[in-house]
C-alpha cells in the first residue's frame, strides 16, 4: 500500500482488530481517537515515526503505535515499509526482546509472556489479512507480480531463517532473482540442523526466533568445525549491542529495502572470500 492510499477507515479497522484480539471483551484498552476525513499526515501523527538508515542512502520508514495487550503493555501496531520501497503494510511488534537468561528470576514466566505475544501477533496479523488490510503477505504478491526476465547464473545456496513466513518467502524471491538457490526454516533449532546438513554459502538469519534466538544459532554454528565458517548476515528490528553484532559477518537493522539487502549480501560474501 502506498501511503497516499492510507485512510482513517483503514487505520480504525487495524486498531479495532488489534484491540479486539489483544484485550477481548470487557477489558479496558487504550483509547485512540482517529480523526475522520483527514490528511495522511494527520493519520501518521497518531504514530511514532522511526527511520532505519544503517547505511546512508538506504532509508526505510516505520510507524509505531503502542497499544499493548492484556498481559503486556509494550506491544505495538506497526505501519512499515520493508523490502519493497514505497510499499507499506500493517504488522505487530511484540517488543519483548529483552535479554533474559535461564538463570534469571521468573525466567519461565517471561518465556510464557513471549510465547503469548508471538501467538497473539500471528492472530492479529491473520485478522488483518481476513479484513483485507495490507500485510507482509502483500510483499511476496508484489514481487511475484513484478516478474523478472532471464535466469541469472547460480551463485550458491542461501539458508533463510525467519519465523515470519511471508517475509521469509519475500526474501526468498529476492535471493532467487540474484541467482541463489534457497532453503527456508522458521525457528532457531531447525536453522542449526539445516546449516549442518546443507552447508549453505550464506545464512540470512533473523534475531528474534522461537527455540533458539539468532545469537544462540551463531554460537552453535561457530562451535562446530563443519559450520564454523558459514557466513552469517544477521537482521533484527530490536536493538542489538555492537558486541553481539560482531558475532555475525554482517548486520541489517529492520526494516530495510531490497537494495540494502543485496548490498550487504555482496559485502558479506566478498569479505569472506578475502579472508579465505
Amino acid at each position: 500500500m502506498k501511503l497516499t492510499a492510507l485512510t482513517s477507515d483503514l487505520v480504525q479497522k487495524a486498531i479495532a482488530i488489534y484491540q479486539d484480539l489483544a484485550y477481548g471483551s470487557g477489558r479496558p484498552r487504550r483509547p485512540v481517537e482517529t480523526p475522520k476525513d483527514c490528511s495522511v499526515d494527520a493519520l501518521l501523527a497518531l504514530f511514532h515515526k522511526e527511520q532505519a538508515e544503517a547505511i546512508p542512502g538506504y532509508p526505510c520508514h516505520r510507524y509505531t503505535l503502542r497499544l499493548g495487550n492484556r498481559n503486556y503493555p509494550f506491544m505495538k501496531l506497526l505501519l512499515q515499509e520493508h523490502l519493497v520501497p514505497g510499499e507499506f503494510y500493517f504488522a505487530v511488534d511484540s517488543h519483548d526482546q529483552m535479554e533474559i537468561k535461564p538463570d534469571f528470576p521468573d525466567y519461565e514466566q517471561w518465556m510464557a509472556v513471549r510465547r503469548f505475544n508471538r501467538d497473539l501477533k500471528r492472530q492479529i496479523e491473520q485478522g488483518f489479512e481476513r479484513a483485507g488490510l495490507d500485510t507482509s503477505l502483500c510483499l511476496r504478491q508484489l514481487l511475484l507480480a513484478s516478474g523478472v526476465e532471464g535466469t541469472p547464473p547460480c551463485r550458491g545456496l542461501v539458508l533463510i531463517v525467519d519465523d515470519e513466513e511471508d517475509l521469509a518467502a519475500a526474501v526468498e524471491l529476492l535471493m532467487q532473482r540474484r541467482g541463489f538457490r534457497t532453503y527456508k526454516v522458521h525457528d532457531g533449532a531447525s536453522a542449526v540442523v539445516a546449516a549442518a546438513s546443507l552447508l549453505p554459502d550464506l545464512l540470512l538469519l533473523d534475531y528474534e526466533l522461537p527455540e533458539l534466538d539468532g545469537l544462540q544459532v551463531i554460537e552453535r554454528l561457530r562451535s562446530e568445525p563443519t559450520t564454523a565458517n558459514i557466513p552469517v548476515l544477521l537482521s533484527s528490528a530490536a536493538r542489538v549491542s555492537m558486541t553481539d553484532i560482531k558475532k555475525a559477518d554482517g548486520f541489517l537493522a529492520k526494516p530495510f529495502p531490497d537494495t540494502l539487502l543485496y548490498e550487504m549480501v555482496d559485502r558479506v560474501l566478498r569479505s569472506r572470500e578475502v579472508r579465505r
